[in-house]
């Protein structure tokens, strides 16, 4: 294949042309038919740059507009429960924070560009999964001296659900009778709109400077990724990573399970523990892989290998079925992990093999270097 597109494309255009003109018989609409078709599909390959084009515009803007949507209607709700704080607008707001927070889920694997810390984006939206939990301590001390939520493990949705869900509702709404708490659930709140703003207006496709034509036009004078190939890597690199991610720090260490933990569990270390999401969590994080092949990477793929497409879908699949089992038997990970840990090392398994296809198969089948940005073209 890569022989036939080294070829000026004129000489493919005559090879056909010249099969045109000799297949003119009796039959000669069949074989024209035939012989179009084969040009049609040659001038519509679905290529690195259609991929990526196809996961900007279909997949990441929708899902950051999404995201932004969510966080302002997270916004409004609080507001209303700043002004009356009863259990009705307490539900509310705690109802839109899991909506946010499930939307935020879906894209948390595209950990690069405006969402990578350079941009000081994910530290706004979420101070967990990469290695800082939120430190109630500080943040109550904030709120005691009325500060504003800046700096690590104070901030980000974690430290809205730690306002929001930490007590019972009663509890919460005397809490929110001091001003001061008030204040810092607002600002907390602002801050998070403000970075899914930023979010949007970096991936933007009406402003020629944005990230998204650094990243679309990978290979075609992008500073970011010189190559084609260098935003393919991009794309299949965060899906290994997120995948070390999930595996490794969303459920083996808190299970006890990393190799690490010497076998010691430590169900503080959960994900969203005041709201009891992790589970509901990881299920988001799986809707994200699988919103990424039906975007377009399916499709690339499979022109590729014959194999690998139906392989990683049924493993989605497994592993979607297992966090369900999970949720149903135990209702949130602590409590799998305290009465039922042998249940939740059989859905680490089956997350490991999806880490597994991902990192070999898919990178192998796409000729990729985890890690690495290959050189080749398109």
């Amino acid at each position: 294949m890569k022989r036939i597109k080294s070829f000026p494309k004129f000489f493919i255009y005559g090879f056909y042309i010249f099969l045109f003109n000799c297949g003119i018989q009796s039959d000669g609409a069949s074989k024209k038919a035939q012989i179009l078709g084969l040009v049609d599909s040659y001038l519509k390959t679905y290529t690195t740059s259609s991929l990526l084009l196809d996961i900007s515009n279909n997949l990441i803007i929708p899902k950051y507009t999404n995201l932004d949507n969510k966080v302002l209607a997270l916004q409004s709700a609080a507001t209303t429960y700043v002004a009356t704080t009863d259990t009705t607008n307490l539900n509310l707001v705690k109802n839109a924070w899991i909506e946010a927070d499930l939307a935020y889920r879906q894209i948390e694997w595209a950990y690069f560009g405006p969402a990578y810390i350079p941009y000081n984006v994910y530290l706004y939206l979420d101070s967990f999964s990469k290695s800082f939990p939120i430190d109630p301590t500080s943040i109550e001390s904030k709120i005691t001296s009325n500060l504003a939520p800046n700096g690590l493990r104070v901030d980000g949705l974690d430290a809205v659900e730690y306002l929001l869900f930490k007590d019972n509702a009663t509890t919460t709404n005397t809490a929110f009778g001091d001003a001061n708490r008030k204040t810092y659930l607002t600002k907390l709140i602002q801050d998070i709109k403000t970075q899914t703003g930023l979010l949007i207006f970096h991936w933007d496709k009406s402003r020629s400077s944005s990230f998204y034509y650094s990243f679309t036009n990978a290979g075609k004078g992008s500073r970011e990724y010189p190559n084609t190939k260098d935003g393919l890597t991009e794309l299949t690199n965060q899906m290994v990573f997120f995948c070390n991610t999930m595996v490794d720090i969303k459920i083996a260490e808190p299970s006890g399970l990393r190799v690490t933990n010497l076998g010691v569990k430590d169900i503080t270390k959960v994900e969203t523990p005041y709201a009891n999401l992790s589970l509901d969590s990881l299920l988001q994080n799986l809707q994200g892989f699988s919103d990424i092949g039906d975007a377009g990477l399916y499709k690339f793929l499979a022109l590729r290998s014959d194999t690998v497409v139906p392989r990683l879908q049924e493993q989605i699949k497994i592993t979607t079925a297992s966090v369900n089992s999970v949720k149903t038997k135990y209702g949130t990970l602590q409590n799998a992990i305290t009465t039922g840990n042998q249940d939740v090392e059989l859905m680490l398994g089956d997350f490991k093999r999806l880490r597994v296809l991902i990192s070999t198969e898919l990178i192998s089948a796409l000729g990729g270097t985890i890690g690495v940005s290959s050189n080749d073209g398109d």
